[in-house]
Order: structure tokens, then C-alpha cells, then sequence
């Protein structure tokens, strides 16, 4: 069987609660979508976000998720690789996403390489909200089963969704990572973009 994912407690829990902390902002309906020139393209799903958080303030945090890309694949080396974007989302009953990948049905910008989801927080109560992975031949659906201060990593190609939360909440930071060439190829342009 294919691996599908890599599952650890890489990141600094201490320093996910501060990304928490500093971001800026009320939370707000988060939709993703990604501007083409003849129009937006939305990915159906909804949760909660709080806007904004810069990569470039965590370095410590992108520096432990890219250690992940050669535990994957020993013949990569992260330093050829960067966290681009990160997202905070809350997911509360009734949010869900669905079945989607998280590269732009487009042409001509960057796509990410890889996905990370970290579970920050979930309630005592929470049913529903499972990150789910489904196999390339799409026979298989695969249940992450994260814990609080757990980070999911695959490949951005992978074919996933979040289940509807049924009851109680649900908190991750999300990360998006690109190899440098592909962004400086195509001036910086990137995938999905969340939007509010």
C-alpha cells in the first residue's frame, strides 16, 4: 500500500498556542478560492478563520514542519522547500470540507507540494470533524485520527475532505508548503488562496 501520510508531534505545542494568540483579527467565515482571469473558482466547505499569519514570523514552526519532507522522502531536502501559507480555522458543528485537493485547478502559478494540518484544539464533546484521506485509486478512505498537538503531513495532490462536526469544536493550523523554484518560476503566484 502507498503511504498516504505522515502523522507526529513535531511542532512546538507552545508555539502553536502563540500563532493562536497573535494573529490579528475577528474570526470570520472562511470561503477558498482561487482567481482565475475569467472568474473565482470556490471550494464548497465552510469553517471559521482568523486572519493573518505570516510565515515568515514563525520560522521555528516552518522549520519543524519541513523537517517532515525527509522523513517522506530521504531523497528531498527541505532546505529546497519553504511554508508559504498558514491558516488558523475553527471548525464548530455544522462545518465541514468537502472532498477536495489542495492544488488550483489552474495553470501558470506555484502549487503546493505539500499539506499539513495541526490540530491545536478540539472540545471534550466534539464528534465529527475528522480529516480524512482517501488513496490515489480512491478506494480507501483513510481517518487521520489526529490528536491535540499532532500534525498530519501528504502530499497536496492527495484527495481529502473534514467530516462535519456534529457537536463541539474543532482547531488546526493549516500550512501550505512550495518548493522555492516553483514560486520564484512563477513570480510568487501561488494556489487557493482563503478568502473573507
Amino acid at each position: 500500500m502507498q503511504k498516504l501520510f505522515l502523522k507526529e508531534r513535531v511542532v512546538d505545542y507552545n508555539s502553536l498556542l502563540d500563532m493562536k494568540e497573535d494573529m490579528d483579527g475577528d474570526i470570520v467565515n472562511a470561503k477558498i478560492v482561487h482567481e482565475t482571469k475569467k472568474t473565482k473558482i470556490p471550494l464548497p466547505g465552510h469553517s471559521q478563520q482568523k486572519p493573518f499569519i505570516k510565515p515568515s514570523d514563525y520560522p521555528d514552526v516552518c522549520n519543524q514542519l519541513l523537517t517532515l519532507i525527509n522523513k517522506w522522502d530521504s531523497s528531498k531536502l527541505s532546505d529546497d522547500y519553504i511554508v508559504w501559507k498558514f491558516n488558523y480555522l475553527i471548525y464548530n458543528k455544522g462545518d465541514y470540507y468537502k472532498r477536495h485537493k489542495d492544488i488550483a485547478p489552474v495553470n501558470n502559478i506555484a502549487q503546493s507540494t505539500y499539506s499539513t494540518s495541526t490540530l491545536i484544539a478540539k472540545s471534550t464533546d466534539l464528534i465529527g470533524g475528522d480529516l480524512i484521506l482517501f488513496d490515489n485509486k480512491n478506494t480507501s478512505l483513510i481517518n487521520t485520527d489526529l490528536q491535540v498537538g499532532e500534525t498530519v503531513f501528504f502530499d497536496s495532490t492527495t484527495p481529502h475532505k473534514v467530516d462535519p462536526v456534529i457537536k463541539g469544536t474543532r482547531e488546526v493550523i493549516i500550512s501550505w508548503i512550495y518548493k522555492k523554484s516553483d514560486l520564484e518560476k512563477y513570480n510568487y503566484r501561488a494556489g487557493w488562496e482563503y478568502v473573507y
